[in-house]
């Protein structure tokens, strides 16, 4: 009979022993995965903070030196499952700069401007002197065929920095982005950080994979490209200077930007906010912008947006053109000159 007590007693010591573990399993490691969770966003917020400091620092083509630069690279699509909140609503107020002429005020002085329709009434506009360059990246998406619509129905011609899109139904947008005028970019064949920048020969690699793909598709000889997270990122394994170099030895230039509206890093942005977050930043700026924009399947209030934001620029005087072999590009980081013996 004690022996029959001892076994059960055995039996309850490991029930709650179970329970204590089942315990630990179901609150403990929710908190601690919370709280690694809290860091984590903080650690991207600060990283957001840091991004804006940047762009104002860019802005005039201001050259950063390496040990300045800052992790773009809460712009991958994760950004949409990882980030919160925003704080690049900072620059959504900022005043119209001088010499932006505006359709009331050019009437006044200029009686043989002349009208063009947008958004299905007629509006002024005139030159002030300056170029918006709309840039799209992460491209093509099921949304690109109404991206094209827009800027053809505006005669707007934009630059499209392209990645390999698995999505076999997207690929007759690249010929279509080509067909339609627009300039062909490339932004990297995988966009997954940890392979583009592990090495250099793996960033050689992606270069060539995509830009021999978008050939295949188009039979157009890309030399125009687009850092993922931008030349001013901080996850790449191999000096950026290594990269700029390569890029340099085969033809091809690379842009950033000086304007931008946060369409991936906050995809619970309004179009009416992603808009005048641009339009920030363009009047702020001192000369022409590059603006970023993003061509993503979660995120259509930038297509959504696009017919407002080409209005305000051609109302306001910006020329809109597309990335070509004039155009001063827009570069974080620089090349380093060779040093003279």
């Amino acid at each position: 009979m004690s022996e029959e007590k001892s076994y059960n007693r055995k039996n309850v010591n490991n029930i709650k022993k179970m329970l204590f573990i089942l315990f630990l399993i179901m609150f403990a490691v929710p908190v601690i995965f919370c709280m690694y969770l809290l860091l984590r966003m903080n650690s991207l917020e600060r990283k957001i903070d840091r991004l804006n400091d940047s762009m104002q620092q860019s802005k005039g083509n201001i050259e950063l030196p390496d040990e300045t630069t800052e992790d773009l690279a809460a712009l991958d699509y994760s950004a949409y499952d990882n980030l919160g909140k925003s704080d690049l609503g900072e620059n959504q107020n900022l005043g119209q700069s001088d010499g932006v002429v505006t359709a009331t005020d050019a009437e006044a002085t200029n009686e043989e401007a002349a009208s063009e329709e947008a958004s299905g009434s007629m509006t002024k506009t005139f030159s002030n002197g300056k170029k918006v360059y709309l840039t799209f990246d992460d491209g093509p998406s099921t949304h690109t065929g109404e991206l094209l619509r827009i800027l053809r129905e505006n005669d707007v011609k934009a630059t499209f920095f392209c990645v390999y899109n698995p999505d076999t139904s997207t690929w007759p947008a690249y010929k279509q982005i080509v067909e339609e005028g627009h300039t062909l970019g490339m932004h990297s064949y995988t966009h997954v950080y940890g392979e583009i920048y592990a090495d250099l020969d793996s960033f050689k690699e992606d270069v060539t994979a995509i830009h021999d793909f978008l050939y295949e598709q188009t039979g157009v000889d890309s030399i125009y490209y687009r850092f993922p997270g931008g030349s001013s990122n901080t996850v790449s394994a191999v000096s950026m200077q290594a990269l700029i170099e390569y890029l340099g030895s085969e033809g091809i230039t690379y842009y950033d930007w000086n304007a931008l509206s946060g369409d991936a890093v906050d995809g619970t942005l309004t179009k009416e906010v992603l808009n005048e977050t641009v339009m920030g930043y363009v009047r702020s700026n001192e000369g022409d912008s590059i603006v970023l924009l993003h061509d993503l399947e979660k995120n259509p209030a930038t297509i959504e947006g696009l017919q407002d934001l080409i209005t305000m620029l051609k109302t306001e005087g910006y020329e809109i053109c597309p990335i070509d072999s004039d155009t001063i590009p827009i570069q974080h980081v620089k090349a380093k000159k060779p040093e003279r013996e």
